[in-house]
């Protein structure tokens, strides 16, 4: 397997860590299915969730099968980017 489109989200406050995710990277079948780790960062809590957010939807991976969709659609709608966390 390669990946045949890699475009990640970027910008401000944006990290990406990533190894080997480019365009025509070729993928081992053992790959671990970690191929970037996106961070957040900004100001507040609710912007950092906003940037990622963006991060997710500007990405386009093709080749390999991902969970971007899932990713979103569960970072969207999970407690995460609720503001009344108690924290420990």
């Amino acid at each position: 397997m390669h990946l045949q489109v890699y475009r990640s989200g970027a910008g401000m406050g944006i990290r990406l860590d990533s190894a080997s995710a480019f365009a025509g990277a070729i993928i081992s079948p053992y790959y671990d299915s970690l191929l970037v780790k996106v961070i957040a960062s900004a100001g507040t809590h609710e912007r950092a969730c906003n940037r990622m957010a963006r991060a997710l939807i500007e990405f386009r991976i093709r080749g390999v099968k991902v969970n971007d969709f899932y990713l979103l659609s569960s970072y969207c709608l999970c407690f995460f980017c609720v503001r009344e966390l108690a924290y420990s």
